[in-house]
Parts: C-alpha cells; sequence; structure tokens
C-alpha cells in the first residue's frame, strides 16, 4: 500500500507529524529513530537500522558462522534480513522477516527449534533445525542471528552464535 498526497505543516521548531497510517505501515513504533536524508530534491525519512550501518561485520560474522557450521546464517535487523551465508541467501537476503522472528527477537530468549516448520518472511518457510539469538544492545532487542540447519546444533556452536550477537550488540553500543 503507497500513501501519498498528505500534507503536513512544518511547526515553528521545524518539527512535522508523521501520519499513523504511515508509521503503521513502516512498522515506526515510538521512540524509534528515523534516518533523514536529501535525494535530488526531496527530503527522504527513512527507518534506521543500526545493524543496517554495519554491514561489513554482519557479512564477517555470517561468512564465519557459515564456513564453521556449515548452516545457512542468516543475520536481521527487526525488519528485513541484511547479511546471509549459505545457499538460502538469493532466497531471503534483503526480505522482510516474519512476525514469528520478530515476535523471538522481542522475547529476547534464545529459541531452538528442531525440524519444525517456521516462517521465516511471510510467505516462506523452513522445516529445518532452526536457532535464533536476538541481538540485544543497550537493553534493545535490534536484531537476530538466525542459524538453519540440517543437522542439530551442539552447545558449543549455540554458545559462539550467542558470543557473535554480543559482538555485534557490544560494536553498536560502542
Amino acid at each position: 500500500m503507497k500513501l501519498a498526497g498528505i500534507v503536513r505543516r512544518i511547526d515553528e521548531l521545524g518539527r512535522i507529524v508523521v501520519p499513523k497510517e504511515i508509521r503503521k505501515t513502516l512498522h515506526i513504533k515510538n521512540g524509534e529513530n528515523l534516518e533523514i536524508f536529501i535525494e535530488d530534491d526531496k527530503i527522504v525519512l527513512k527507518k534506521y537500522s543500526e545493524l543496517g550501518n554495519m554491514q561489513e561485520l554482519s557479512d564477517t560474522i555470517s561468512e564465519t558462522l557459515n564456513s564453521n557450521l556449515k548452516a545457512n546464517v542468516l543475520i536481521s535487523d527487526t525488519d528485513n534480513f541484511i547479511s546471509i551465508s549459505g545457499p538460502l541467501k538469493k532466497k531471503y537476503l534483503n526480505e522482510e522477516i516474519s512476525e514469528t522472528i520478530l515476535k523471538y527477537i522481542n522475547d529476547r530468549k534464545n529459541v531452538i527449534l528442531k525440524d519444525k516448520q517456521v516462517n521465516i518472511t511471510k510467505n516462506k518457510t523452513e522445516n529445518k533445525n532452526i536457532f535464533i539469538s536476538p541481538i540485544i544492545s543497550s537493553g534493545d532487542a535490534i536484531g537476530s542471528i538466525v542459524v538453519i540447519s540440517d543437522k542439530e546444533l551442539t552447545s558449543c556452536n549455540v554458545e559462539s552464535i550467542n558470543l557473535l550477537s554480543k559482538v555485534l550488540a557490544k560494536h553498536i553500543e560502542s
């Protein structure tokens, strides 16, 4: 749904109100940050992703985990998958995460799902061993590392994934 033609007045402090319909469509909650930039002759507001600004580190982490675990590794913010390594890369890169994944992120707990069908995006599911490690930075749930594997992960694998979730979180905090 594309909304257009909404007019808002700028107040004396230079503020505008982003209409509720637009905030709802883009999943923008109160207190979230927006990125403001100029594109040609337009002022553009974009939902800000702290993880999206760490593409190189996210790519390195997903590639490292993929090569060690021999599993698909997907790193997301709270909206989209931003970095993926493994055969599922073309299927999921830049896709919007499912409500299921978002719920696990917001629950702030590691989740191990064994041979269970899980919505990865709104319309795409996987029926494998799935591990979800939320990324928590300064108390905020900002994303996740999702590992999709044909084999079960060991406790050592799980600890490695959790450690790398914390590395991403600490990098954002600094």
